[in-house]
């Protein structure tokens, strides 16, 4: 695989450098050539000119109840318990709830509209330091024993604060008597419908950090987990499905009929059942899409066209720009780490060329070539993929200041920082990741790191040496996931940050964050501003001001991507037109618990 993406690579290099060298184009056009993009393209992006693309509309007033989704897993998940780490991301959406969620955008990502999940209504007191939570009346767990389809309660919510403070990975982030950094102080209940939340200081993130989807969070669990039953070997909660068939061959799920929300006037869920056999292989997970067996798979970017037109039944959608399908990288600062030096990590970042990257991974040349409408966009500390309007264009130097050269492919400039640091290039170091496995990374990370690694390897700034470790046991534990910079070397792994900008700020460069791996007394004053900036428009400009300032340290990265296409069955309707949400989820690609199954169409109605 990692020969394959080279070949990749030095193809589009040497065409780079060959248009270059012509003088026929200049930085900015070089970028439009190499990610398929045009500079005539307007405000409004792109147009598809294919033919290939399905045209997305709000099918909810046509759902069919009933019905079966069948998708596939990436592994086989060790624990079932959403407040600890692995692949169970689908299953704490789909059997679990939370107090509020972030709303769904329609046909866009979301904009940070707060709405409630387990959460009726509710009121923040005029100094912001208490906010009172009324329940839903009618919301309750699956009717699987020992809870047996009660209602959720004051009481449940509480058992899960007292359970994060003590087990949640994610504590850190909501826990104040363990992180003073974080907002919550206590959450009592004065009744079984009230909630009553004390905070340390004013913290706008409240909402988001009480709804996002990360695992580790606070998920509500009923009262019974731990002492009536093991929540790693067994799901139960109050969310839309509840798991019925849990091995390591495959997963299968219910609706639950005691999942009910005053604001879903549509008695959503449409699905009944999804099923998801566990298929480890890309090859015979796309051959399975293929034969109709499942419904929606991720067929690599390469493929997607070529699927497409060899079975035109097959809808093809544009997705929305994601976090966390890609990857961070960052950097080891403690003993004798090259990269404790500022010079050194961004040296390291400019040996990647993002266009290159975001060409190879995403496909974006082969989808112009279709006429597809493509975009790219350069990450820098933040993804593409957050609240609309937060993230910041390092291509914009306007907007983004001087440190926007920081982000621009240049070996030389690369091969002076090093030097300047006192490095002789090629400079050694270790690059640590975890080994592929069944509870390891999805493929698609792997394919992806391949393309950036072997850019840093064949660069002659750095000489890499490669370590693979064990996922859980070496990985994603202190040593390096939660090390906070605390290690040798440079390592790589999912990008986690939640959706909200501000609340990723804190999360990745504030020295009390769960994702941080490094940063300074100007990040952590940044960041707890923004925290405590109610005014929207002051809080963006603090964000953007992050990831400026962020532009000349480099302490947590990401790369880039492209426009993405994926393939489902149109069996499968009303898929991804209501995006981005959190929790709530039916089928994987999220919709906001709109999607539904149609009998009359393939695979299951023969054309």
């Amino acid at each position: 695989m990692a020969d394959y993406w080279s070949k990749v690579l030095q193809r589009r290099l040497s065409r780079r450098r060959a248009i270059v060298a012509t003088g026929a184009i200049g930085a900015g056009a070089a970028f439009l050539a190499a990610c398929g993009g045009s500079d005539d393209e307007g405000a409004s992006g792109p147009k598809d000119e294919s033919g290939l693309l399905h045209e997305m509309k709000d099918e909810t007033k046509e759902a069919k109840r009933g019905g079966v989704y069948i998708d596939s897993h990436p592994g086989v998940i060790l624990t079932h318990d959403p407040m600890k780490t692995g692949i169970n991301i689908r299953g704490a959406r789909r059997g679990f709830s939370q107090l509020f969620r972030v709303a769904d955008g329609f046909l866009k990502g979301p904009d940070g509209t707060i709405e409630g999940d387990l959460a009726e209504s509710w009121e923040l007191s005029p100094d912001k330091l208490t906010l009172t939570i009324k329940l839903e009346q009618q919301a309750g767990f699956a009717n699987v024993p020992p809870v047996n389809g009660r209602l959720v309660d004051a009481e449940d919510v509480v058992f899960s604060w007292e359970r994060l403070q003590k087990e949640g990975i994610g504590r850190t982030e909501l826990v104040n008597s363990i992180n003073p950094g974080a907002p919550v102080v206590s959450i009592t209940a004065p009744d079984k419908r009230t909630v009553v939340v004390k905070m340390a200081e004013p913290n706008v993130t409240l909402f988001s950090l009480l709804g996002t989807e990360v695992l580790g969070s606070m998920y509500i669990m009923p009262k019974e987990a731990g002492s009536q039953y093991d929540p790693a070997r067994v799901s139960i909660g109050s969310g839309p499905y509840y798991l019925v068939d849990n091995t390591e061959v495959k997963y299968s799920w219910k609706r639950n009929p005691n999942f009910k929300r005053s604001r879903l006037k549509n008695g959503e869920p449409f699905i009944d059942e999804i099923q998801e056999p566990v298929i480890l292989d890309q090859a015979q997970g796309t051959a399975q899409f293929r034969a109709g067996a499942i419904y929606e798979y991720g067929v690599q970017q390469l493929e997607a066209v070529g699927t497409k037109k060899d079975i035109p039944a097959l809808v093809m959608r544009i997705t929305a720009p994601y976090i966390t399908g890609s990857e961070r990288l960052y950097f080891g600062q403690a003993g004798d780490s090259i990269f404790k030096d500022e010079r050194v990590r961004i040296a390291y970042m400019k040996t990647i060329d993002r266009d290159a990257f975001i060409g190879a991974a995403d496909n974006t040349d082969k989808f112009k070539s279709e006429g597809l409408p493509v975009e790219a966009y350069w990450d820098a500390a933040l993804a593409r993929g957050v609240w609309e309007g937060w993230w910041l264009d390092p291509r914009d130097e306007k907007a983004f200041g001087p440190n926007a050269k920081n982000y621009m492919y240049d070996l030389a400039e690369a091969k002076k920082l090093v030097e300047a640091a006192g490095l002789k290039t090629p400079v050694e170091f270790t690059q640590v990741y975890a080994a592929p496995g069944p509870s390891s990374f999805p493929q698609t990370f792997y394919t992806r790191a391949d393309i950036f690694m072997g850019q840093v390897e064949n660069s002659g700034v750095f000489k890499m040496n490669r370590k693979l470790i064990q996922y859980q046991t070496e990985w994603n534990t202190e040593q390096y996931r939660f090390s906070k910079g605390n290690f040798v070397g440079a390592t790589w792994g999912p990008d986690t940050a939640p959706a909200d900008p501000t609340s990723a700020v804190f999360f990745l460069f504030n020295s009390q964050g769960g994702y941080y791996q490094g940063g300074d007394a100007r990040l952590d004053e940044l960041t707890n501003q923004a925290r405590r900036e109610f005014d929207d428009k002051k809080r963006m400009e603090l964000v953007h001001e992050v990831q400026r300032y962020h532009g000349g340290k480099f302490y947590n990265n990401k790369i880039g991507q492209g426009t993405r296409f994926a393939l489902n069955w149109p069996v499968v309707r009303n898929i991804g037109v209501y995006r981005g949400g959190t929790n709530w989820l039916c089928v994987t690609t999220p919709s906001g618990l709109k999607a539904w199954i149609d009998p009359e169409q393939p695979p299951l109605k023969k054309t």
